[in-house]
């Protein structure tokens, strides 16, 4: 008669050893993939949302014929690091309108975000939040002449060397229409993008030379 041999208290231990680092393995792994997933599913959204409020402030700028960086915010936040900004429109069909874009800081409820409002150009007095752009960390904006396309940090080497003339025209309450740029930097955690708005009153001036062929 064979006698039956159970596992002895070592090989039992040995074997529940083995079997919680195979576990603990699998669920770093787990883990490690949940987490690489997550981080990517926020870059997506990040960029996203910044994309978003790119394409609205490109879409606003088109239709607007000035711009403002007020002392302070539509909500009476001091203005000094240019989180905000304005964009003008004034026109026969609609009167004047009033965009602003505003930064706002993370709070216990949201994420840092950027809001584009409506304001009342009477007084600036109601303020319409009409979109979100959560992911925002950080907004400014600053106005950059024209002349600085020419040299220096602000160059663009289209412009390099060319004699360029500043023009302002002060549409009142601070907003500004001419050839300056608003210069606007935006970035989420991941992403930066920088712009520079043209409004529709910028003066342009071209020269055409026509060369016949054969001469007339």
């Amino acid at each position: 008669m064979e006698s039956e041999r159970g596992f002895s208290l070592l090989e039992v231990l040995v074997a529940l050893g083995i079997g919680t680092l195979v576990l603990v393995g699998a669920a770093d792994a787990t883990f490690g993939m949940l987490h690489a997933r997550a981080a990517a599913a926020a870059r997506t959204n990040e960029r996203s949302a910044l994309a978003a409020l790119v394409a609205a402030i490109r879409n606003d700028n088109e239709t607007a014929t000035g711009f403002a960086i007020p002392a302070t915010d539509s909500v009476g936040a001091t203005n000094l690091d240019a989180h905000a900004f304005d964009l003008r429109t004034r026109d026969a069909a609609m009167g004047e309108r009033i965009v602003e874009f505003r930064w706002v800081a993370a709070d216990a409820t949201h994420p840092a975000r950027v809001l584009r409002s409506e304001l009342d150009p009477s007084g600036l007095s109601v303020v319409a939040v009409t979109q979100r752009y959560d992911g925002i960390i950080s907004l400014h904006s600053r106005v950059l002449a024209i002349s600085g396309l020419a040299a220096g940090a602000d160059a663009d080497p289209l412009f390099v060397g060319a004699t360029l003339h500043d023009v302002a025209l002060d549409l009142g309450d601070g907003a500004t229409a001419g050839n300056a740029l608003l210069a606007v930097t935006i970035a989420s955690a991941h992403v930066q993008r920088s712009l520079r708005l043209a409004n529709l009153a910028a003066p342009t001036r071209f020269t055409y030379v026509l060369q016949y062929t054969p001469a007339p």
